[in-house]
């Protein structure tokens, strides 16, 4: 206990004694490993938000899961999709069919894509979707995606005109099919290619409008958990296969796989930018060992005097080596505060930086989103304190060791 005492007194001693140059060194490192680990958490809870978002937007327009099965028609779809309901973990079953169609308003024109799914379209979306005016409940009704409303100048009541590709061939020439619809109303989902390039309707006006008679492009899937899709995938297909003549006839594909390069992407991202982050926090380290090496000959009378009067070299070594763990405890400790408090203030932020730059930082055109997002996770956190303190004991080792292999007497002699 006594000598437990000792080294924490010396430890206290040294870090309130430095002066000079060596504070200045010592203030720096300190800085430097605080202002790595705020970035890295910052940056850290922008991407997992980042993720969590698209994942949460792009599966709640396109669902966990898309079950194709060739010829299927919409009453077998319909047996098909209760059957799928039964499994435990399977929420939601739709089947819905779509196309590329033009959509035309008051002499304006843009392409879009066609869905039609029966009962609310929007009803699965998480709650992301904000609808402006009603739900489809007439026939021949729509609900547009606001920034392609915004282009057209729709608005709930209002009619377009859409024009589809798929259209018949006669003596005159090719004639594209076209109907008339109404607008029910729009939605934003909080994402510009859903908003800007989206139509929803009723499967039985979008069936006939694309000529599909009874059939149905495919079964939208819903999870109550999307991380269990590998593990219900043979079940779900074997749902389907009692639909189909064969089992080529049916075709599976998860969100996993819809979305893999996208979300493969994000995630070397996400590791490119904690490697190069912590390349500050890797400089402040070699600070530490600059700064507890002029500590070391600094108090080289202090270090000949206690090995005089007993202390060990063990008791040296964890004096300098405790020393140098304070420091990149402090360092840490501010990074973590300062990092959480951007990421809890992180509109303010943005909104700040905008006012003093006029630059938008998070234009919705290229990150998809409307805001910045932030989810701080546990795992990461973890991650970045032990990647600094782990860097800290490397940075107080080499230190540690050369004060406790001066010799004594050779220091005492140097006077």
């Amino acid at each position: 206990m006594m000598r437990h005492g000792f080294v924490s007194l010396v430890v206290r001693r040294y870090l309130r004694s430095r002066r000079g140059f060596t504070r200045v060194v010592t203030m720096f490192s300190v800085l430097g490993i605080m202002l790595g680990v705020a970035a890295l958490i910052v940056v850290l809870a922008v991407m997992s938000g980042f993720r969590q978002e698209l994942m949460d937007r792009i599966l709640g327009v396109s669902g966990h899961a898309t079950l194709q099965v060739a010829g299927l028609q919409a009453p077998a779809a319909r047996v098909m999709a209760d059957e799928l309901q039964k499994i435990e973990g399977v929420a939601k079953a739709t089947p819905y069919v779509s196309g590329q169609v033009m959509v035309t308003a008051q002499g304006r024109a843009t392409g879009a894509f066609l869905r039609g799914v029966e009962g609310d379209p929007l009803a699965e979306m998480g709650g992301n979707a904000v609808v402006l005016g009603d739900n489809l409940g007439e026939p021949d009704s729509l609900l547009v995606g606001s920034g392609l409303a915004r282009q057209l100048g729709l608005l709930p009541g209002g009619g377009v005109t859409l024009l589809s590709p798929e259209g018949a061939r006669t003596l005159v020439g090719f004639i594209p099919r076209t109907g008339q619809f109404g607008v029910a109303g729009t939605f934003t989902v909080g994402m510009i290619q859903f908003d800007n390039a989206l139509v929803l309707g009723r499967l039985a006006d979008v069936q006939r409008f694309l000529g599909r008679q009874e059939g149905v492009d495919a079964v939208e899937i819903r999870l109550t958990d999307p991380q269990r899709i590998d593990e219900l995938a043979p079940q779900i297909a074997a749902v389907a296969e009692r639909f189909a003549e064969s089992d080529m006839d049916v075709t599976l594909i998860p969100w996993t796989v819809a979305n893999a390069e996208f979300f493969r992407a994000l995630q070397v991202e996400r590791v490119t930018m904690f490697i190069i982050l912590s390349l500050i926090i890797v400089v402040a380290a070699f600070n530490i060992i600059t700064g507890q090496m002029m500590l070391v000959n600094d108090k080289m009378s202090d270090i000949a005097i206690m090995r005089t009067m007993g202390a060990t070299q063990g008791q040296i070594r964890r004096i300098f080596l405790f020393n140098g763990l304070l420091l990149g405890g402090l360092g840490v400790a501010g990074g973590l505060a300062l990092g959480m408090l951007i990421v809890w203030r992180m509109a303010d932020v943005v909104d700040g930086i905008r006012a003093l730059t006029g630059v938008n930082l998070f234009p919705s055109e290229v990150y998809f989103l409307s805001e910045l997002p932030g989810k701080i996770s546990a795992t990461d956190m973890l991650n970045v304190i032990g990647m600094a303190m782990v860097l800290t004991v490397l940075a107080s080792l080499y230190p540690a060791w050369k004060a406790s292999k001066l010799n004594p007497v050779e220091l005492l002699r140097r006077g």
